[in-house]
Formats: structure tokens, C-alpha cells, sequence
């Protein structure tokens, strides 16, 4: 069986914890790896605990056994320590209200612009979502940019006037107590092309210990993803008899189901299916909702106790 990738939410936690650097304080090095602490071979797992950032030089140290595993944990256990005192310096954009704000314009072209908010949690056990949430809105921000200097190149290459590009993010926190953090995203505006843009995404966080919530580190293996989407396909055919194809049983996939996006809430987990993942566009977009009750035998018994309150 393939390793499989290291999901984004938990590679972008694990060097924001670092600064992009190498974990070992005395390197620093910019350039970095990911280094499972408990080997892959023996734990088979990508959890955020056991992962760290490490350059190619130390890197090569630990697996030469030059740098022990216990030296690995405590140069873990400084960097989560260390963001967590950072407090309102931690970030680098303005606080606008109880919010933090991303926000360009290009003055020559007033139509294009991105203006993305995110909540502002400095106290000590939410920080490090907080500085998660940051970085991914950065990372909307390069892929806005791009996208619009692709379309100022377009319109000067075609001879049209540019109407501008523009993406706008606005969020509702969905859960926030001593376990989880469950943050929605409504993101939209126009990126060219006929339509406007417009998706729902949501960063979810377990807070202690903390670990980016992901459909990887909820699930017991990966069976229970094929009986996931089973439950959530009759539940779909149940609530909504609008549904039925192919396009519908593509849309609820395993695969499909691996990347769609949730919310934890105090009850059990909400998906959000995007417009044309199941049906056309009068179809709609449907939101599944999925008890914690059901979840059980599919998500593991240790993360489910954590996530459910009652």
C-alpha cells in the first residue's frame, strides 16, 4: 500500500508551529522536511503530535541517530509552547473589531481586490487555530492573486476592458468550547468567466491537545470511508429525492466524500456539498447532518469521546 500524502491542514500546523524553520533551535535552516517522530513504518499514521519540522541536515541526523526521539519531543513540546506565548504578536495583520482582516487592492485596478476576515482567538488554548486560519487565508490570497494577474494579462492580450477580479471571505464560528473549535467559511466573488465564485470551506480544530480536524484523524481506517458515504448517500435519497444519477452516486463517492467540507458542531458533523457535486445547479446545494450516534464504529472511539459533549 502507498504512503499516502500528508494532509494539508496538518503539514501548514506543523510549520506554522516552526516558522517555517528547522525544529531544532540552535539550525534554524529555512529549508524543511517533515519527520514523523514515532517512524511511519511503526505508527502508519499522519497525526499533528507526531510530526515535526525538520531541515534536510538534522533530518539526516535523526535518522543517522545522531538526535534522539526524546530530544525530538521536547523540541515539540517548546514550539507549541513557544506560539502559545506569542499572544497578540503573533500575527501580522491589524485587528479589525474581534476580527483580523487580509485585506489588498490594486490601486490601478479598483475592481480587484481580496478581503478575507478571520477570527481573532489570542488567549493561549485557541492561538494556534487562530494562526492556522491566518495562514490559510494567505494561501487564498496567492491563488487570488494569480488568478487575477492571469485575467489583467488576458484582457491586455485580447484588446477588452478588464472587469476585475475580486474573492471576499466571511465566517460564522460554528463551535467553540474547551475541546473543539469549528469555524465556516463563506467564500465568494468573480474570478471571470460567465458566473461568480462562490464555495463554503471550514477549518476545524481539536484544542486539547491540538490537532487540525480532519476526515483522516476521525476515521477508524479507511473501510470506514466507504460506509461514511453509504450513510450519507441514503441520507441524501431520504431528505432530498431531487438527487439520483450518476451524478449524484459520483458526488457521493468516497473520494468525493474524502474532500467535501464539514463542520463539527455540539450534536455531530454537518457536510456541506458544493453546487454541482450531486446535481446541476437547480438542484441546490444539500447539507447533510450526521448525529455523533451514527458516527459510531467509523470514527474512532478515543477523538469521538473528545468531540462529543453529551
Amino acid at each position: 500500500m502507498a504512503r499516502p500524502a500528508i494532509p494539508m491542514e496538518i503539514q501548514r500546523a506543523v510549520l506554522i508551529e516552526a516558522s517555517h524553520q528547522c525544529a531544532i533551535p540552535a539550525c534554524r535552516h529555512s529549508r524543511v522536511e517533515i519527520h514523523h517522530i514515532i517512524p511511519w513504518a511503526k505508527c502508519k499514521k499522519h497525526e499533528y503530535h507526531n510530526l515535526i519540522a525538520l531541515c534536510p541536515n538534522c533530518h539526516t541526523r535523526v535518522h543517522d541517530g545522531e538526535i534522539d526521539r526524546k530530544s525530538l519531543i521536547k523540541y515539540k513540546s517548546a514550539l507549541v509552547s513557544a506560539i502559545r506565548d506569542l499572544g497578540n504578536s503573533a500575527f501580522d495583520q491589524p485587528i479589525v473589531e474581534i476580527k483580523r482582516r487580509i485585506y489588498t487592492i490594486d490601486i490601478n485596478h479598483p475592481g480587484i481586490y481580496f478581503d478575507f476576515e478571520f477570527p481573532d482567538f489570542c488567549n493561549a488554548e485557541v492561538i494556534i487555530a487562530s494562526k492556522n486560519i491566518e495562514a490559510w487565508g494567505n494561501e487564498l490570497l496567492n491563488w487570488h492573486t494569480s488568478i487575477a494577474e492571469s485575467n489583467k494579462k488576458a484582457a491586455i492580450d485580447n484588446d477588452y476592458i478588464h472587469l476585475g477580479t475580486y474573492l471576499v471571505g466571511r465566517y460564522d464560528v460554528i463551535r467553540r468550547d474547551n475541546s473543539v473549535l469549528s469555524v465556516r467559511y463563506n467564500i465568494q466573488g468573480f474570478l471571470g468567466g460567465a458566473h461568480g465564485y462562490r464555495e463554503t470551506r471550514a477549518q476545524n480544530f481539536l484544542l486539547s491537545p491540538f490537532s487540525p480536524l480532519t476526515l483522516d484523524s476521525l476515521l477508524i481506517n479507511s473501510q470506514c470511508l466507504n460506509k461514511l458515504s453509504d450513510i450519507i448517500r441514503e441520507k441524501i435519497k431520504k431528505q432530498f429525492t431531487q438527487f439520483d444519477g450518476e451524478w449524484f452516486t459520483e458526488g457521493t463517492s468516497p473520494s468525493s466524500i474524502a474532500s467535501t467540507p464539514f463542520i463539527v458542531g455540539q450534536y455531530g458533523l454537518e457536510f456541506i456539498f458544493a453546487e454541482y457535486q450531486v446535481g446541476g445547479y437547480a438542484h441546490g446545494s444539500p447539507e447533510v447532518h450526521l448525529s455523533f450516534y451514527e458516527l459510531g464504529g467509523i470514527f474512532k472511539p478515543e477523538v469521538l469521546k473528545l468531540i462529543d459533549e453529551e
